[in-house]
């Protein structure tokens, strides 16, 4: 009997007899494996502190092992798609279940997360999410030493192509090492990213390396607004347009401001509301999938007019988006039509 049966029937074998009131499932799992056509014991669930106790470590003939519990808590992450390698969840098979209500739970978490891939709004959540991951792992990178540089150069491809499989509401079987095989075969990829990936893993000197990964992370940043933008014949009404709505009476004000400030030629304060216009302008741009506002890019200091006119043509324009989309602006032009409504 080749290692990998042996070990798995042992697991099957201990949790039968020696642990059947603590773990519910034991759990093949092979994608991430060198062998992974052999159906082999991966994780069990454990529903007690004794059967956390069954995981254990070792090395087998040269060949290292790892049978480790992810409890049902934890898989309720991997069914909303919050753990790393969703892999675990949507391609584990079961070989022992305690009873059928078990084995049954563990299937409807796999439908959930299946449904949560086949989610717009989910899906685009979770691209942004890994796209920011991404940035964060550049900045870090940007003054890492050498070697943890060039670590981060890999994570910063590994969040990226994420982001890439999320838009396409997919994921990796293979996590981190056939992203670029698996990418080949999905429909929408931004161009010049997997020849970016590539010449970050081809490259030695580490500041060319810099270069790559912030033009790679440029191209997903430029996909991901493409894939933002709101059809206004095809909103989705799912969405909280009313959230929307009530952002916009809350920002208003900071319109308000610019306009002030600009007519009084004081750049300071209009820079300042400026800036804070353009973060939320984004947060709910990311939030509703609508294409990003660049206000700032139109900031200069000798045309402070002309910043306050681009800035309430991306007013009027907000207002729009939320009337097509079934939001209502709470506005009243006199005290009397306010008293009346309230």
């Amino acid at each position: 009997m080749e290692n990998r049966e042996f070990v798995t029937q042992w697991v099957i074998d201990a949790v039968k007899n020696e642990y059947p009131e603590d773990i519910a499932l034991v759990v093949s799992h092979t994608t991430l494996r060198i062998d992974d056509q052999v159906k082999a014991v991966s994780y069990f669930v454990p529903i007690t502190e004794r059967g956390y106790r069954f995981g254990r470590t070792f090395i087998l003939e040269g060949v290292g092992f790892d049978i480790w519990g992810i409890d049902w808590a934890r898989l309720e992450k991997f069914a909303e798609l919050e753990e790393y390698n969703i892999t675990c969840l949507a391609d584990g098979e079961i070989l022992y279940a305690r009873t059928e209500e078990d084995a049954e739970r563990f299937r409807q978490l796999k439908r959930r997360q299946a449904e949560n891939l086949s989610n717009p709004e989910k899906m685009r959540q979770c691209a942004l999410s890994s796209y920011e991951k991404a940035k964060n792992i550049f900045a870090e990178m940007m003054f890492a030493a050498i070697s943890d540089a060039k670590m981060c150069a890999g994570y910063v491809l590994d969040y990226l192509a994420q982001a890439i499989a999320f838009s396409n509401h997919q994921y990796f079987r293979k996590s981190q090492t056939d992203q670029i095989e698996e990418l080949t075969d999905m429909k929408k990829v931004p161009k010049r990213f997997l020849e970016l990936y590539r010449n970050v893993i081809d490259e030695s000197d580490v500041e060319v390396q810099r270069k790559l990964c912030h033009e790679a992370v440029c191209v997903v940043r430029e996909f991901l607004e493409k894939e933002s933008t709101v059809d206004k014949d095809n909103l989705n009404y799912n969405t909280d347009f009313q959230m929307l709505a009530d952002w916009y009476a809350e920002l208003s004000y900071t319109w308000l401001r610019i306009r002030y400030y600009s007519r009084r030629n004081d750049p300071v304060k209009t820079y300042m509301w400026g800036i804070l216009l353009q973060q939320e302008l984004n947060i709910v741009c990311d939030d509703f999938g609508i294409k990003r506002m660049g206000l700032m890019e139109h900031y200069n200091v000798n045309r402070l007019n002309e910043f306050a006119d681009y800035a309430d043509h991306l007013e009027e324009k907000m207002r729009t988006i939320i009337t097509e989309g079934g939001g209502k602006i709470h506005e009243y032009k006199s005290m009397e039509e306010f008293l009346h409504e309230i």
